[in-house]
């Protein structure tokens, strides 16, 4: 199944098919994607510089990145992971919280379940596979649309950004506020999920 997705019309170089083997894979464990190395995605066209996209992290306002991931890997890349993996944890701290704090689907399926415990729980019953079905078919669509661009210089192609925005709310400031946000969540999920594991109560115990 997997070779026919990456022999596909696009006809992927080596460096691509390790990136959507990686994606693909990811969709299934639910793990993020690895990046993709900066010497690859630009061998086409440069791409935007990090010091020009919003979500600097200073009183200065300067690019806080003491690791230098800019110089090494596709920025555009990374700002479209970032998005997304911070657009996932805001909705994982809220249905974390929210399923701690007794608010469920109806059915006995779902009584009683605390939210560490729900993954384990929904594979015996079986529920499992309609999010499995789901978070599939949205990575397969994701994987159709980033993979073309991971060797080019993604003209005409603005990371994160959907068209979804039926209500207009899109400004500069709000879109400053994802970014903080989603970072935040992402650091959070983890803490909850850490916390829950090791035994500890939650935040509504």
């Amino acid at each position: 199944m997997f070779p026919v997705f990456i022999t596909s019309p696009y006809n992927l170089s080596t460096s691509r098919r390790t990136m959507a083997l990686s994606m693909l894979s990811s969709s299934l464990s639910f793990s993020p994607a690895v990046s993709v190395p900066r010497t690859v995605a630009r061998a086409v066209a440069p791409q935007m510089a990090v010091e020009d996209m919003i979500g600097k992290y200073s009183v200065k306002d300067i690019v806080w990145d003491p690791l230098n991931l800019a110089t090494k890997y596709d920025i555009n890349w990374m700002r479209e992971a970032e998005l997304k993996h911070g657009r996932m944890c805001m909705m994982g701290v809220s249905g974390f919280l929210a399923v701690d704090g007794g608010i469920r689907f109806p059915g006995a399926a779902f009584e009683g379940i605390s939210a560490i415990d729900a993954h384990d729980k929904m594979v015996e019953s079986g529920h499992m596979w309609a999010l499995l079905f789901a978070v599939s078919a949205c990575e397969l669509r994701h994987f159709f649309k980033v993979v073309p661009l991971l060797d080019t210089d993604w003209a005409g192609v603005e990371p994160g950004n959907y068209g979804i925005d039926p209500f207009n709310m899109d400004t500069p400031q709000r879109r400053m506020s994802e970014l903080k946000n989603g970072r935040l969540a992402m650091l959070g999920f983890s803490g909850l999920v850490t916390q829950a594991a090791l035994g500890h109560p939650g935040y509504w115990a």
